[in-house]
């Protein structure tokens, strides 16, 4: 796992060096820059030593013609299966690492060797004889990549701070996207909150003319949604869908085991991560070290997960850590902006930061169970979800009248049940994807209209992302493999995936995802989703293909998620802020936000008639990221600070 950066355009061997600089935390072990006069390209490169520590793994790293170089982040689980593919008498190999795999199969393939890869990554690869520079990014978005054009030049890096870094750009506010954010506490793919810099999307790859100086052209290499039809799915008995699921998982935990270094793995009371200890422990000669995180205080008791873990633990005899994390100071989740470079509102962010520093402190991989919710229908938004079709028919008076009496009901901070009641029946809309982005996210239209001054013109409804994707899916697809199939292309890469990239690598740890494998992937999609949610559980599929290595008593435990009590802190420790770093004369002065409107959420969170914490936090991470990127005003006492 690494950082990568670039720039085409420039002889200033300054520019790379600052960039290259900027994310040491992402590759603490090494470095390396390169020069290419005839193209004024340089590339940059930090290391985490995962596979094969020595010099020759170092990078920038070039074929034995000297025609290719690469700048990788991620690791190619398939790597040996793709070198033993080769032939031996035209490639030359300096290293063991799986780096140098993607140049050998670009010499044989082109960019068809993109599709070949199996794994998590983001890389660059410079042509020389053909002068081009190639940007890829891996199927499912694991990890990050952006660019722009600015300044007569093209640059690219793992996080948008290195390109501010190279100062060719002018930090400038793209407004739909901050429009945008507000409904969905992120920015969503391609865009970024930066006019001008974009995200390369998951499954995609750039090419750069570099005498042209242009984008010649970005393709997509592959889509989930061309393995999913159902169809195929329906002939395959359950039980032949369960062994192969099986039979997949194994071998994908198997190849993400594959480390020179310490490896372990993030264990919650879940059945996700429970599967993947599991699977680990049974292929492991040595006890399998476990990470849980411990919740200490009342507020708190009911997102612990501690007895659940331990069962796990128990059961697989693995080095067991449990981790107490400290949640006094709740306003270190402004401080993490630094490493996203955007506002992002989903507090997940805190708890996955912590957890990775005192993993960190054991070993510098973990295996975690990301993305199993959105492959297995672990969300409860999927049982509203499965009855769309029958509940966008509620007459809207009778759906108005309900909601009118749940909101006089107070919230309950702790748990959100009543907040997504609320949201389902506000939501219930013949639009699916209008419903959906009311059931799942945060502010809509109306209300973003009340909190936002307009800037720039009129900004477009937010739901248009939503339905760009559902666009491209089959009429035929029932609605839960659909909603699912949007997940998996927008809430997976840019929240679930976004904050997993960025807090596990704050702390130079590499957090790899056995569900994300491709094949399992393809595999999901392939399987009726009555298969997946019944109405009496969720993941009903992963249950009973992996239910020898579930604990009964684990198998019997509420969905809890991995979350903190931000409804309480939004009334207390928190809500400070508002008075600190937002008073009247400020908001208006900068004319991003309606005061007044903030005072109405405030007041509404306060008296418990309103659940708005998120609302708020987005508020008060946002103006935090303003401070810091566009005003650089941000006051020493919130920013800056290593936790």
């Amino acid at each position: 796992m690494c950082g990568i950066c670039g720039i085409a355009g420039s002889h200033d061997h300054g520019v790379i060096e600052r960039m290259t600089a900027t994310l040491v935390h992402r590759g603490p072990d090494d470095w390396g820059i390169e020069h290419f006069t005839r193209h004024k390209l340089a590339l940059g490169h930090r290391r985490l030593s995962i596979i094969d520590l020595s010099p020759r793994g170092r990078q920038p790293m070039s074929d034995e013609t000297g025609n290719l170089r690469i700048s990788f982040n991620g690791e190619i689980y398939n790597y040996l299966e793709l070198k033993s593919s080769l032939d031996p008498s035209r490639h030359h190999f300096s290293s063991e690492t799986d780096t140098e795999i993607i140049l050998h199969l670009y010499e044989e393939r082109g960019v068809e060797a993109f599709k070949a890869l199996n794994g998590m990554f983001a890389f660059a690869l410079y042509d020389a004889e053909r002068e081009r520079l190639f940007l890829v990014r891996d199927h499912l978005g694991i990890k990050p990549l952006y660019y722009t054009e600015a300044g007569g030049c093209f640059l690219f890096s793992s996080e948008i701070k290195a390109i501010l870094a190279a100062d060719v750009y002018t930090p400038e506010i793209d407004w739909q996207s901050a429009h945008d954010f507000f409904s969905y506490l992120y920015v969503p793919a391609p865009h970024t909150i930066f006019r001008g810099i974009f995200q390369l999307p998951p499954a995609h790859w750039l090419e750069y003319d570099l005498r042209g100086k242009r984008i010649v052209r970005t393709e997509r290499f592959w889509d989930v949604g061309e393995w999913g039809a159902l169809t195929n799915g329906r002939r395959k008995k359950r039980r032949d869908l369960e062994v192969e699921l099986r039979a997949l998982m194994i071998d994908a935990v198997c190849k993400q085991m594959i480390s020179d270094v310490p490896l372990g793995a993030f264990l919650s009371g879940g059945i996700d991560s429970n599967v993947i200890v599991g699977l680990m422990a049974s292929r492991s000669s040595k006890p399998v070290k476990s990470f849980t995180v411990l919740f200490e205080g009342d507020d708190l008791d009911y997102y612990d997960e501690r007895n659940e873990a331990r069962r796990i633990a128990e059961k697989f005899s693995t080095e067991h850590h449990e981790l107490p994390i400290d949640l006094s100071r709740p306003e270190e989740m402004l401080d993490l902006v630094e490493y996203f470079d955007q506002p992002f509102g989903n507090t997940t962010l805190y708890l996955t930061y912590l957890l990775s520093r005192h993993t960190r402190d054991y070993v510098t991989v973990a295996l975690s169970g990301a993305g199993g919710d959105e492959l297995f229908g672990g969300y409860p938004r999927y049982r509203a979800v499965k009855a769309m079709r029958y509940l966008r028919f509620i007459p809207r008076i009778a759906a108005q009248a309900g909601l009118a009496a749940v909101s006089q009901l107070q919230d309950n901070f702790a748990n959100r049940r009543l907040h997504r009641i609320r949201a389902l029946l506000d939501g219930l809309d013949r639009d699916p994807a209008r419903q959906y982005l009311k059931w799942v996210y945060y502010l809509d239209e109306e209300r973003k209209a009340k909190l936002l001054k307009s800037r720039n013109g009129d900004q477009l409804s937010s739901h248009r992302i939503l339905q760009l994707h559902l666009d491209r899916i089959p009429l035929s697809w029932d609605d839960g493999n659909r909603f699912s199939y949007l997940d998996v292309e927008t809430f997976l890469p840019d929240n679930l995936l976004e904050y997993s990239d960025k807090m596990s690598m704050a702390w130079s740890l590499e957090l790899r995802v056995p569900y994300l494998d491709p094949r399992v992937v393809e595999l999901a999609f392939q399987i009726p989703f009555h298969l997946k949610l019944n109405a009496a559980k969720s993941k009903v599929i992963l249950r009973d293909a992996f239910a020898d290595l579930i604990p009964a008593e684990n198998l019997r435990m509420p969905k809890k998620g991995f979350n903190v009590p931000l409804g309480a802190w939004m009334r207390t420790k928190l809500d400070r802020y508002f008075d600190e770093l937002l008073p009247r004369n400020y908001v208006e002065r900068e004319g991003i936000f309606n005061y007044d409107y903030i005072t109405h959420l405030r007041q509404e969170h306060q008296r418990g008639r309103r659940d708005n914490a998120y609302e708020l936090f987005a508020i008060l991470i946002f103006d935090t990221w303003y401070r810091k990127y566009i005003t650089k005003t941000l006051p020493e006492r919130i920013g800056n600070k290593r936790c």
